[in-house]
Parts: structure tokens; sequence; C-alpha cells
């Protein structure tokens, strides 16, 4: 995965504490990627005097002011890179306990670094902003459009610099609709700043093609050992299991940058890279591995909501560790909390969740952040006959079929939360490890819309609502399940895939969906579509029959957002001329929602098309 594991296990860093530490250690490295306000933190330390080793003569600086008889703090800014790690020779080679405090900053740890492995430096890590914090930060550069704040907050990902960055691009002019068109001037600035550490040549184009496809080996990125090594000393690079990685939240933004800037490289690349897993996947024993290869093909999908709610630009600021009976309080405040977000009535809510830890007081995996608190959880129950009183009214009347297709054991998910977007990706893709390398089936229930959406994106087969509506909010919830035992996790895998098929196939595209609705009246057009495909659709008449089905269904759907989004397609497709604009005022929606319930529509009716 490409979290990094240091960085969710510190507590967040405050200028009290820094100025604690500085005090305290004599020697202290202040570390974070660039632009995650380590020098807000450092302007705040009294009477320390600032060196900022990437401006020449930094070596001839630094000697002199360690020869200084002072107690005031030194701090020794941008660390990163050959030249600065050279203005460091005397602060190594001659630092004393006794000598005035010294504070280190860089991008990584020193302590990776051979030299200074063994210095004693004490290690403080800079934790993501706070997106209420992130939301200020664009009303202080006067960016009153709540769109615009809304998509620097999203791109941000927790960082000042991108922020800054993304409002400077909005106020150029860029459009708040055009995501892209913004990250592309952020992903400039990223580049020009990592230059610091390397010349940017050779390593821009590998960078960004490594944040297209998620993560990469040498093989994969088609580099040579000279620039995949250069690749790796980039700060906002890490190392997986699966290869190089980029750090979030400057994975997302290069990759919408290279989405924007050339969509048919973007999309070569990526189908490229699926191709690649799924040939890894298949000749793969090791189950452990197995799961992170399906969790590369998971993080290459083209649909929004998957990578919304997976793989977002924020990332973890937090562990997860399985709760322990002294955690019930916190199990139980968390889902009342969960109840209430999802309009549910909590007495009910609370009276499962008294149920649920009784038959299986090891099913809930907790999130804490920074400080130790427990911010999130997963509720899990193993299906077995001592849980049925808690698993049959999340499956009812599906109960009995679902428990015979247990075969190795099973898992029942009945409830996500967590308000944090990177720990709630690293809770649920967590889960989905720990049912891969267990060969697990992994049953769902979810009354919840975003999660029905996000389930039909991961290709889980859909079995239905329950008879009745469980939580008392209106809503039945849905079942779904999914198969990884050995071979059911590459034909899953094979689900996403984006290139053409062996046999010269390929999966439809929302775009060719659309054309077909507006061709839907003209035979003769209709009848080149690429949807003439399968035997329910092998000619014009089922297709148009089809379409029309499919759309009225989507329209009459329990779900608001594919209802509006069938509405849409209804309206512009079937129903009388009218244009986009007009639909959508109409409907009161901006341009931006209007025009994502569309594509969301076509999406919907891809994933229904029938089969062969």
């Amino acid at each position: 995965m490409a979290d990094t594991p240091a960085a969710g296990s510190s507590p967040r860093l405050t200028p009290g504490v820094l100025r604690a530490a500085v005090v305290r250690h004599r020697l202290v490295n202040l570390t974070g990627p660039l632009g995650s306000g380590k020098s807000w933190l450092v302007s705040r330390l009294p009477s320390a005097s600032v060196l900022d080793l990437s401006r020449p003569g930094a070596a001839d600086a630094v000697s002199a002011a360690l020869g200084e008889h002072t107690g005031r703090p030194l701090v020794l800014d941008g660390a990163d890179g050959p030249a600065a790690l050279s203005a460091l020779e005397g602060v190594r080679s001659s630092h004393r306990a006794e000598g005035r405090p010294l504070l280190l900053v860089s991008r990584r740890s020193l302590l990776a670094h051979p030299d200074w492995t063994l210095s004693g430096a004490v290690v403080l890590g800079v934790l993501p902003w706070q997106d209420e914090r992130i939301r200020r930060l664009t009303a202080d550069a006067q960016l009153r459009d709540a769109r615009g704040q809304e998509l620097v907050v999203r791109l941000a990902g927790g960082n000042p610099l991108i922020a800054a960055a993304a409002c400077r691009a909005l106020h150029t002019g860029a459009s708040p609709d055009a995501p892209g068109a913004v990250a592309d001037q952020v992903a400039r600035e990223i580049v020009e700043r990592l230059s610091r550490e390397q010349p940017a040549h050779r390593w821009q184009p590998a960078l960004e093609r490594l944040a297209v496809i998620w993560s990469g080996d040498k093989e994969l990125l088609e580099a040579d050992r000279e620039l995949f090594d250069a690749l790796g000393r980039l700060s906002l690079v890490t190392s997986t299991e699966l290869g190089l990685t980029v750090l979030e939240p400057f994975r997302s933004v290069l990759e919408r940058a290279c989405r924007w800037r050339q969509p048919v490289a973007h999309g070569d690349s990526r189908a490229r890279a699926l191709a690649y897993r799924k040939r890894q996947l298949t000749g793969e024993r090791a189950v452990t591995r197995r799961s992170r290869l399906a969790e590369g093909a998971m993080a290459l999908s083209g649909d929004e909501t998957l990578r919304e709610i997976l793989f977002p630009a924020s990332p973890p600021t937090g562990v997860i560790q399985a709760a322990t009976r002294g955690d019930a309080d916190a199990v139980g405040g968390l889902m009342h909390q969960w109840a209430r977000q999802g309009g549910m009535d909590t007495r009910r809510t609370d009276r499962l969740v008294e149920q649920w830890l009784c038959d299986d007081p090891d099913g809930f995996q907790l999130a804490r952040d920074g400080d130790g608190r427990p911010v999130g959880l997963v509720g899990v129950l193993r299906v077995a006959e001592h849980t049925v009183s808690s698993v049959e009214p999340l499956l009812q009347q599906h109960t009995d079929r679902l428990l015979e297709r247990r075969r190795t054991g099973g898992l029942l998910l009945g409830a996500a939360y967590c308000p944090d977007r990177g720990l709630h990706a690293r809770l649920l893709r967590d889960l989905l490890h720990r049912v891969m390398a267990g060969n697990l089936l992994l049953t769902v229930s979810t009354p919840t819309p975003r999660y029905q959406r996000l389930l039909s994106a991961l290709r889980f087969q859909r079995h239905g609502t329950t008879a009745d509506d469980v939580y008392r909010c209106g809503r039945k919830p849905e079942i779904y399940s999914q198969d990884f035992g050995h071979d059911a996790i590459t034909e899953w895998a094979g689900r996403f895939a984006l290139e053409p098929g062996a046999d010269g196939s390929r999966r439809p595209t929302g775009r060719e969906v659309g054309q077909a609705l507006a061709r839907i009246g003209d035979t003769a057009r209709l009848a080149h579509s690429p949807l003439l495909r399968t035997a329910r659709t092998a000619t014009v008449t089922d297709l148009q029959e089809w379409l029309r089905d499919a759309v009225r269904a989507l329209a009459d759907s329990d779900v608001p957002e594919d209802a509006e989004a069938g509405w849409i397609l209804l309206h512009y497709y079937l129903g009388r001329p009218q244009t986009h604009q007009q639909l959508a005022r109409r409907l009161h929606m901006s341009r931006a929602t209007y025009f994502r319930r569309l594509r969301h529509g076509l999406d919907v009716l891809v994933r229904r098309l029938p089969g062969d």
C-alpha cells in the first residue's frame, strides 16, 4: 500500500510541542512532505536563527552559526538533496550535547541517510492539515466561490502548498469545473519545488507515469536502473511491495493533471498497467501478495466513486487496530455517530450493536488518529452458527442462501464509519486485504446509497434488498457479496478491465452508451453501435428496447442519485429536444453536478448491460 506507516502513529505537531522538543533534545529533525507546513511551524519558534541550506554559501554560513556562543536555537531549513546534506557535514561532525539547540528541517527523515542513522536526532513528523483549516486558507486567499473552495480542499489532501497553488490557479481563471486544468498548474509548482532535490530532467515524465499507474516496478515503468533509483530518491516517492509509488496527495494531483493534459496516453498507460497486474495475479500463489496485486488492479479503475472512496487524495493520519473488550464504549459511540449521520434510528442501531458485540466481540476494527483517539471503525461478523442472531436481521430472506455459499468461511460487513477520508479508505482496504488473504466470502449489507455505489463499482454481486427497513431510515439495506477464493480473485480483478481482451473484445464505455441513446430513433446509425454484441441486444430492436427499459428503471430507483441520473437520461435522450443547460435549470443543479449525474447514469447503464 502507498501509506507511510510512520505518518499515522505520531501525535499532531503543534508549535508548543516543537518548542518543547527543541529545548529538551538539542538535536531535532522536523520532517514532512514539501509544502506541508514545516516553515510555518519554524516561524513560531521564538528567538530562533534560520538558515536556508538551498542558498549559495550555505556551508560557510552553517560553520559560522555553529561557532556562535548562544542558547538561541539554530534552524537549518531545506536539508534535502546532495548540496544541502554536504553543507550539514559540519553539523554532524562537530555537534555536541552542550552546543546550541539545532533543528534540521527536511522532507524525509535524516535517519534514512547513512551518515545520519546513528546521529541520535529526534524525528518529529508534520501531519496533514485538517479540511477545515484548508478551507480557512481558501478564505484567506479570497476565494469566495463555494465550488472552488471544495475543489481546493479535495485536491489539497491536507497539504497547504497544494491548497495555495490551487487557489492561485483559480485566480488565474481556471474553472472549478475543470479540476484537471487546476491540477496541471499545481503539478508544475510541485515539480519546480522538487528540482531542489534533483534537477528535473529524466525523472519528471517518469514521475508522472508512476502517478498515473499508482505503483510500479522497474519493468512496468520501463526505466533503467539509474532512472528507477533517481525516482526512488525523490522525497515524494516511497517503496511498497509492488514497487515505487507517489505519496498522496501529490500522486492524485499529478495523475489528474496528466489525465487532463494527455487523456489518450493516460488511458493507454493505465490499460497497460492493468494488463500487467492481471498477468502477475494469474501466476502468483502467495495470498498476501495476491491481495496487494488485486489492490493495484482496483486502483486502476476509472470509476470515480471507487477512486474517491478507496483511493482519495487524503493520506491516512492514524492507525488501524483490532478493538478489544475494553473498547466497547468507543465502539458504541462511533456506531451511534454512524447511525445519526445516516439518518437511522439510533435506538434500533444501539440494540443491533449490543447483539453484534455479544455474538462476535472481536468483529470490530478501530481507526485511531495521531493522538490515539478512536475516530472510525468497521464492524464485521464472522458468518457462523453462533452469529446467526446478528446476521439474520442484516440479511433476512437472503440468509440461508448466503450461508450455503460459505465454504472456507465468510465475513459480513455491517457498518463502516470514519469522517477522515484517508483513514476511511485505509479501513476499507485493510478489510479487503483481510478477506483476500483468508480466501473468504465477503457479504455486505448496507442501506447507504454511497456504499451501494461503491459496491457496484467494485463489481460485487447484488442480491437485492432486505424485506424490512432494518435501520428505520426509509431505505432497505441492499445485499452484495464477492467470493475472494484463489481463482475468484483473478476473475474479479478482470472486471476492472480497460484494455482489449484476449479475444479482441473490450468493455463498452459510458460514452458509447450515450451515443447509442442519442441514436435510439435512427436505426441505420444504431446498427453500427458496439453495444450490439450479446444475445439480449443482438438486434437494433433489442438494443432500443433494452435502453428504454434501463433508463426508466434507473429513473424509478430508490437511490436519489440514481433516480436523478435516470431522470436526466430519460428527458435528454428520450424526451422532447432540449439542451443540457435547460435540464440543469429545471433540476436546479449546477453545471458540474448535472454532468456528474449524467456521467454516473451512463456508467450505471454500462454495468447493467446484459452479458453474453
